[in-house]
């Protein structure tokens, strides 16, 4: 899956916190109207704040952010917002000294998140993976939500259809009538 990277508020500027010694901070807050989680979904009223301290091969991010996501129920297919809680520890590392813009070698570790050529940290890719690692697995648009009738598909939220509710299994009928007899 490919996404158009769009521009967003999400990025800081971390190159002074780079001279600094192992261990300085730097807070932030940060909102942002809409954060694209893949082609269809959007994290909405985006608003959290960050913690970036300085380590030995770059920065890392501690981050809380809350937002609003639009899901498909899964009882009903209606729209479902559901809000998303993020919290999450990760280190973006440099590329190039701050000092001397020589390269540094790259983490051994799998799938990194960097640091820019221009000492910006992007937080809006780290923030969309873990948002998608939080979305709910069976959204609902209501915690009462009675669903689709299985018969003619009308919402039972809105009112009964009018199906007769026929609970008995076909292949069981055989079964029901040696009863009966």
């Amino acid at each position: 899956m490919h996404l158009d990277k769009q521009m967003t508020d999400l990025k800081f500027n971390v190159a002074q916190l780079l001279r600094e010694e192992v261990g300085a901070r730097r807070n932030y807050t940060f909102s942002e109207n809409a954060l694209p989680l893949d082609d269809e979904m959007i994290l909405r009223q985006l608003e959290g704040k960050v913690r970036f301290t300085r380590t030995v091969t770059g920065v890392l991010a501690d981050a809380d952010a809350q937002g609003v996501v639009e899901l498909p129920c899964i009882r009903c297919l209606n729209p479902a917002h559901q809000r998303v809680s993020i919290h999450f520890q990760d280190e973006f590392h440099s590329r190039i000294e701050v000092n001397t813009g020589m390269p540094l070698p790259k983490p051994s570790e799998d799938d990194p998140f960097f640091i820019d050529e221009s000492h910006l940290v992007d937080l809006g890719e780290a923030l969309r993976e873990y948002a998608l690692i939080e979305l709910p697995m069976q959204p609902l648009c209501r915690p009462d939500c009675k669903g689709l009738c299985p018969n003619c598909g009308a919402d039972r939220n809105l009112g009964e259809c009018g199906c007769v509710n026929d609970e008995t299994d076909g292949r069981f009928a055989v079964l029901k009538n040696l009863l009966n007899e």
